[in-house]
């Protein structure tokens, strides 16, 4: 299992309220992901696409992707006008729903433990860690570091095992565009095949 998208999908805060405290909002999306896994097994089996509905309901409106676009793409950001920003962030988050998509359909019972949220970065970001326990596995530690949005809290990186995803994009991307250019890295995006 792709350790990066199976703690993606873990991260949903749809039920957020002011008051709730980062940690609780992750352990209660957390909860209530694995209970609709569980609530349309048979759907899924019988429907595998649907997997993306899941993922774009109860994950997508909680992370910056705006946010978690500026970061992948580092320096290159700023040579990009306002309308292909918004086309490669539309581009990465359909990106991510795919794997995050294939992955959660391979799922397994694990246990879950949790500890208080840590101030990192900036002010008001914190990162609250989960920990994955599997039999016959080291432990999985997985970080979400987040930053406070009007009355709610988005993501805008995962760290696994202290390998930051935003980070391993960055490197994939620049890679690319510097194999080819900006503009034709851009436009390898369907949403951004103008």
């Amino acid at each position: 299992m792709n350790s990066v998208a199976f703690a993606s999908w873990t991260i949903s805060y749809s039920n957020f309220v002011a008051s709730d405290t980062a940690e609780e909002i992750v352990y209660e999306t957390t909860q209530e992901v694995l209970d609709r896994l569980k609530t349309d097994k048979d759907r899924l089996e019988q429907e595998p696409e649907y997997i993306k509905t899941i993922v774009r309901e109860l994950i997508v409106p909680n992370m910056d992707f705006m946010t978690m676009s500026r970061l992948a793409l580092g320096n290159h950001w700023d040579q990009l006008e306002q309308a292909k920003r918004e086309c490669f962030s539309i581009g990465f988050k359909n990106l991510l729903v795919e794997r995050y998509a294939h992955i959660l359909l391979s799922y397994r019972k694990q246990d879950i433990s949790y500890q208080s949220a840590k101030p990192f970065g900036e002010k008001d970001h914190v990162s609250v860690i989960q920990t994955l326990t599997r039999p016959n596995v080291k432990p999985l530690k997985i970080e979400y570091p987040m930053h406070p949005v009007v009355d709610s809290w988005e993501v805008i990186d995962l760290v696994i095992d202290d390998v930051s995803l935003i980070r391993t994009y960055q490197k994939i991307f620049s890679k690319e565009i510097k194999q080819n250019d900006l503009n034709s890295f851009i436009t390898s995006f369907d949403e951004c095949d103008v």
